[in-house]
């Protein structure tokens, strides 16, 4: 486990390395405006909670991640998100 974070109550996330990375938001308010750095390649990233990846598609919603490893997320209340290299779209 890589880059974790956690907001003191319901939300947390974490890294798998350079292979994916999770945010949990348990909380009743949506978590918004938060960036998190991880170990992922740059590129742009299906959430794979939200939408299916095939052949360089996602169905779902995608986020950028910078050549840093920084990408920026809203959250629903209750909701989550996982990305991972292998739904790598760009």
């Amino acid at each position: 486990m890589t880059r974790w974070w956690d907001n003191g109550n319901d939300a947390i996330a974490f890294g798998r390395g350079a292979e994916g990375y999770v945010v949990l938001n348990d909380e009743s308010v949506a978590l918004t405006g938060r960036s998190f750095q991880t170990d992922l390649p740059a590129g742009v990233h299906c959430d794979v909670i939200h939408g299916d990846y095939a052949a360089g598609q996602c169905t779902g919603p995608t986020y950028t991640v910078d050549a840093s490893g920084w990408f920026r997320v809203d959250i629903g209340a209750t909701d989550t998100l996982a990305l991972h290299t292998a739904a790598r779209v760009s």
